[in-house]
């Protein structure tokens, strides 16, 4: 199953974006690309030694220096390391950086199971309360009017999940930006995974209690931030998320969620 969102022109601009698999510009990106999903599919397993450099050369019909600096950009995410007279092995998911947005969008575009969506609620609870609570006292006018705006468009009535997952997604990037701290900030493509993963089983528009439920509890962390409460705020965010994960619906995910991007809207 599936959900093609989109980057609408109401998004915050300072936020990164996933990105989508055909934003391919050069060899180095082919050769980069396909190697990280045959190591996100696990057909290059944890551990493993990636074929040669004439084997790889040969494939993929490309130069030493486009294949090694494929190489290099997958060592700078995480993914793998290279050692002199060994090769290059994949390393443990642990040193895989998912708050790198292309790292993150590879691994959508190649489908996420219920675990993984599961981590992603549990990220966002670990941080996204802080994000709210921070942005009660450093948020300035101008951040509430965003937020305000997002909220206007969450409540208007909407035909598809995308049209929702839009402003929704805006409302908590916003909140990122009003924390002002740069640390907070990068941690807004894991709530672009967890929202458009999640709304690929299940959205809020689907039922009218839903929906107006959803506003509710987005309304009651913005009060809290124009209030000053980071309590309160960060109280609000923290069943905002919890409500998220009850609505998607998890059980449903019976294969997994694939996801088109970039996001783009087909409202």
């Amino acid at each position: 199953m599936g959900i093609q969102t989109g980057i609408p022109t109401s998004m915050p601009l300072e936020m990164p974006r996933l990105s989508c698999n055909d934003r391919i510009r050069s060899l180095h990106d082919l050769i980069t690309r396909e190697i990280a999903y045959r190591i996100l599919r696990g057909n290059y397993a944890v551990g493993e030694i990636l074929p040669g450099e004439s084997e790889l050369m040969a494939e993929f019909r490309a130069s030493r220096t486009a294949l090694r600096e494929a190489l290099k950009t997958l060592a700078a995410k995480g993914l793998v390391v290279a050692k002199t007279r060994v090769g290059t092995r994949v390393l443990p998911v642990s040193f895989w950086n998912y708050y790198d947005p292309q790292v993150l969008s590879w691994r959508l575009e190649n489908g996420v199971d219920t675990e993984f969506l599961v981590k992603l609620f549990e990220v966002r609870q670990a941080l996204e309360p802080a994000a709210a609570a921070l942005a009660a006292t450093q948020r300035k006018p101008e951040d509430l009017v965003r937020l305000r705006r997002y909220l206007r468009e969450m409540s208007a009535s909407h035909r598809t999940a995308t049209s929702y997952a839009e402003p929704d997604l805006g409302f908590h990037q916003q909140i990122l930006l009003a924390s002002h701290n740069p640390f907070l900030q990068t941690f807004s493509s894991i709530i672009e995974a967890s929202i458009i993963s999640a709304f690929g089983i299940s959205a809020p528009i689907e039922r009218p209690e839903r929906h107006a439920r959803s506003i509710q509890r987005h309304q009651m962390v913005y009060d809290a931030i124009q209030t000053g409460d980071p309590a309160k705020a960060s109280r609000a965010m923290s069943e905002v998320i919890a409500e998220g994960l009850e609505n998607a619906h998890i059980d449903r995910a019976v294969e997994p969620i694939q996801i088109f991007l970039p996001l783009a809207s087909s409202a």
